[in-house]
């Protein structure tokens, strides 16, 4: 199975990137359809992918905070997905009751538009 990872992929938020694969490197940009951020701000995307198997981060920068996806892509009846689970750290918090709002986690699938 070969999926071409380059190019643009949205997932069920709306929020957008764009890959670049070389070897087992990952790079682009991330665009974010929710949170503070307005969509046409473009953050860096680094990861990293093994066999089916892929990792990436963004740095949201003055936002403050950092996310990182890792999951695993694979063809199915509608084409190309990256199914992922994401974590979310927000710098604001320090406090036990302010570090349950600091980390966030959820899931995502990323699809070719």
């Amino acid at each position: 199975m070969t999926i071409n990872l380059n190019g643009k992929w949205r997932n069920q938020y709306n929020s957008e990137m764009d890959l670049a694969v070389v070897d087992n490197r990952v790079s682009g940009t991330f665009q974010t359809a929710i949170g503070q951020p307005s969509f046409e701000e473009k953050f860096e995307i680094s990861g990293k992918i093994n066999n089916n198997v892929i990792a990436f981060m963004v740095d949201f920068g003055k936002y403050g905070s950092l996310a990182c996806w890792t999951g695993r892509f694979e063809l199915d009846e509608i084409g190309p997905v990256i199914h992922t689970m994401w974590h979310l750290s927000q710098s604001e918090g320090g406090e036990e009751e302010q570090m349950a709002k600091a980390i966030l986690t959820g899931v995502g699938t990323f699809r070719k538009p």
